[in-house]
């Protein structure tokens, strides 16, 4: 039995010892060196390429290195059959709580603004707002999205979410579909995407959207840059109908140097870094998928090729 590690720009070398270390009669090979393809039944995946899975017959599972998977959805050569398997580490929600509370906070304490008194040292005293009068709104409520609205419940913030179908979480209250999105949006001061990108959420945060928000309203975008048109947030910054924005992924990875965005006075930029994996708590959970193979037992956190998560 043998997995094939192919994920760009990513050194294998911590992840092969990880991996091993859990599951030491596992054959890795590096992309593209694979001297039996037929012996193949894993391939851990990220990143954009343009490998041709089929080359390896005895495929039985496609794993993420990250929670996201449009990089498999997207892959043109992919057997249509082999599950998808996202990774539900849970060290990627600890990173995601943290990047995402930490943000709300900044936003709900007007931090930015304190920042840009102290450049100028002015002492001024802002109003404070206490959590249950803000209203902080989810879009995505999957494993990162429920982990992050239960957090902020916990710190007594009014939650609210939204997701293409129905959900139920605890003291958060939960709009789905096309006709809950504007309402949702309406009443999300500071909003948070969380989403999956398929092609129903490509560029959901768009002028037509984001106008939707109320005035001086604050956007989060931890998900994927493909869900934000750059232009249309540039425009409304510009308007000050959008407050500010926390922004950690982008349509463009690296973003460019020469993108507006870098030296904005009311964005702030992050290189991809809310959530990043953890070698030894990832392994275990690759490790878990495979075995669960091997025992012909269910998988877990199989994804749904056609709803794209």
């Amino acid at each position: 039995m043998s997995l094939i590690f192919a994920c760009v720009d990513i050194p294998p070398e911590p992840w092969v010892k990880a991996i091993k270390a859990e599951i030491p009669d596992l054959t890795i090979h590096l992309w593209p060196d694979v001297d039996n393809p037929e012996k193949v039944e894993f391939a851990l995946l990220w990143g954009k390429w343009d490998a041709n899975l089929n080359r390896f017959p005895e495929l039985s599972a496609l794993l993420s290195l990250g929670a996201g998977v449009d990089h498999i959805l997207t892959l043109e050569n992919r057997p249509p059959n082999i599950p998808i398997i996202r990774l539900g580490d849970p060290a990627l929600r600890t990173g995601m709580v943290e990047y995402v509370l930490y943000n709300v906070l900044k936003f709900h304490r007007r931090f930015p603004e304190y920042e840009e008194q102290q450049e100028k040292s002015l002492w001024i005293e802002r109003s404070q707002t206490m959590p249950y009068k803000r209203t902080v709104g989810i879009m995505g409520l999957g494993s990162l999205g429920s982990a992050c609205a239960k957090t902020l419940v916990g710190l007594g913030f009014d939650v609210i979410g939204w997701s293409r179908r129905k959900k139920t979480i605890n003291k958060v209250g939960c709009f789905y579909g096309e006709q809950g999105l504007g309402l949702f949006l309406a009443r999300s001061e500071i909003v948070v995407c969380l989403l999956p990108l398929t092609n129903e959420t490509r560029g959901i945060l768009n002028t037509t959207n984001m106008q939707k928000l109320p005035a001086g309203a604050f956007i989060i975008n931890a998900a994927r840059g493909g869900h934000l048109i750059e232009g249309d947030l540039l425009a409304l910054l510009e308007s000050e109908h959008i407050a500010g924005a926390a922004l950690d992924v982008f349509e463009t990875e690296p973003l460019p140097a020469n993108n507006p965005l870098w030296s904005h006075s009311k964005v702030t930029v992050t290189p991809h870094v809310a959530a990043l994996v953890d070698f030894d708590s990832a392994a275990t959970v690759i490790a878990e998928t495979i075995r669960r193979s091997r025992e012909g037992r269910p998988l877990l956190n199989v994804v749904d090729p056609v709803r794209g998560y």
